[in-house]
């Protein structure tokens, strides 16, 4: 039977309906879907030339596969410089010059956003004297001009609680200072701690207040030994003199901090005359950076100055700029780079 059939001839047609050769041909939902339908036929002859159907499949070919794009990727965001305002010694516009000291924190409240300003910084003798209620009532009504706004960080000079016998109950009933949870301070407030966050990262204030004895140091060790990993700045009233020296106060801080806490990166200040920038390397490698201004004795030409003091996360650079908003000047001292520079990896 089969046996005895010798095949001849094996012929494979395969028809190709191809849209491009086959239009008329071509099903409609070939053509829609881009599909091409394949029609396979197989036939065997035998020597009596009968010709006999073997297999007869109609298949459709699978589309190409569309390759999916790369997703583009995000760029890293860059971090964005951001700033802190910085007053000292206020007290003259809190006892004489009230109209001052409002246009201090008018021109803040109006700039902080093109500042990118996260807060303000004062380092003492916020009023003339702690007994005299009209100068914190001016004090307040200025500082009201930025609640709600940024918060405001502060410790006491010596006129605000006494040059030596000190009485912190006027400065504290103010409640100025935004550190003011319970683990966050000393002595209810005469030095404390806070944090803020900027660029992704977060920055230690430490702040010490004006006081005769020395009981706050192992308090203000221990804060900064808990936040070694963060950069911390340091709030005190006295540390420089007018001639670039230590203070007594400065002098203690500087031996008990400074050179054992390598974190502790910048020292603000007032008290003193003038403008003074002080630095010290340490043996571990790490360098404190000392600012200090204070112009309002000059009551002709030194008024309303405050400076901007804006942190690049990038390059760790602080760059300063003095102004006032009340003479709409830059730049108290003739020599301008007292009052407008850069301080490389500074924080």
């Amino acid at each position: 039977m089969l046996r005895s059939l010798r095949v001849l001839l094996v012929t494979i047609l395969i028809t190709l309906s191809l849209p491009l050769l086959q239009c008329d041909a071509q099903p409609a939902a070939a053509v829609k879907t881009g599909q091409t339908p394949l029609k396979v036929e197989v036939q065997l002859q035998s020597a009596s030339g009968r010709v006999t159907d073997y297999m007869a499949a109609e298949a459709t070919a699978s589309p190409s596969p569309t390759p999916t794009a790369a997703p583009t990727p995000s760029p890293t965001p860059v971090p964005t410089p951001f700033s802190l305002y910085w007053i000292s010694d206020t007290q003259v516009y809190a006892y004489r010059y009230p109209k001052v000291f409002n246009k201090v924190f008018a021109y803040i409240a109006n700039t902080a956003a093109e500042q990118n300003a996260l807060g303000v910084l004062m380092t003492g003798d916020i009023v003339d004297n702690r007994n005299t209620q009209r100068h914190w009532d001016n004090a307040k009504a200025a500082i009201g001009l930025i609640e709600d706004r940024l918060p405001l960080w502060c410790v006491a000079g010596n006129h605000d609680v006494g040059a030596t016998k000190t009485d912190y109950s006027a400065f504290l009933a103010c409640g100025f200072c935004a550190a003011d949870e319970g683990d966050q301070l000393y002595k209810d407030g005469v030095c404390w701690y806070d944090t803020f966050t900027a660029a992704g990262e977060d920055v230690l204030l430490l702040g010490i207040g004006w006081q005769t004895d020395k009981d706050y140091l192992p308090w203000a060790r221990a804060v900064l030994t808990d936040h070694a990993d963060l950069p911390a700045i340091l709030l005190v009233h006295s540390f420089l003199t007018d001639k670039g020296n230590l203070t007594p106060m400065g002098k203690t801080l500087e031996s008990e901090l400074l050179s054992t806490c390598p974190n502790l990166r910048l020292v603000l200040c007032g008290h003193s005359d003038g403008s003074i920038r002080w630095a010290k390397t340490y043996d571990d490698g790490h360098t404190v950076n000392a600012l200090m201004y204070n112009f309002q004795d000059d009551k002709k030409n030194g008024l309303g100055y405050l400076r901007i003091l804006t942190f690049d996360p990038l390059d760790r650079s602080l760059h300063v700029t003095t102004y006032s908003p009340w003479f709409d000047d830059y730049d108290y001292q003739k020599d301008t780079e007292q009052d407008t520079f850069t301080l490389e990896n500074a924080w």
